[in-house]
């Protein structure tokens, strides 16, 4: 059953559809619990590291390393696949659940400002959104169909034998 989310995530942004968050756990818009989600369609692959936005709403207030007061979140993450690790590129902080309202900080982290996606300590739900980014294949080039050359003026034309 797990799997699913995976897979509807790989399917979903290997079509380059535009779709809805995709939960990864909890139920979206519930005040009273946490929920995670990631969007399926804003996963950048570049080699072995991924892109992904993902979000997370909180039951609680909870505060940041930097002292930022904050109910939920959402973040862009780059993922390493090779390593199976994950920081945080970006953060936008909201004082209220489900993303509502003006955002209370908005911060952008450096390569040497270390933020390991942590998911309020919920160990298996960064497992399952390195899972899900990893699932996603770089595309490849698209070659261009060749448009036939104009031959020169008096050149017969070249039929098929």
């Amino acid at each position: 059953m797990k799997r699913l989310p995976l897979l509807c995530l790989a399917l979903l942004a290997s079509v380059g559809v535009r779709a809805e968050w995709l939960t990864l756990s909890g139920t979206p818009g519930d005040d009273s619990s946490s929920y995670v989600q990631v969007d399926p369609t804003s996963v950048e692959a570049d080699g072995s590291k991924r892109l992904v936005s993902l979000r997370m709403s909180l039951p609680q207030d909870r505060t940041s390393r930097d002292g930022i007061r904050y109910r939920s979140f959402q973040a862009q993450a780059r993922v390493d696949c090779e390593a199976r690790s994950a920081r945080y590129v970006s953060a936008t902080y909201f004082g209220h659940p489900n993303f509502v309202g003006e955002p209370v900080a908005v911060r952008h982290f450096e390569e040497d400002d270390l933020r390991t996606v942590s998911l309020a300590g919920a160990r298996d739900l960064v497992t399952r959104t390195i899972n899900a980014a990893c699932a996603v294949r770089p595309r490849e080039a698209v070659k261009e169909p060749q448009q036939p050359q104009p031959r020169p003026e008096g050149e017969p034309a070249l039929l098929p034998r």
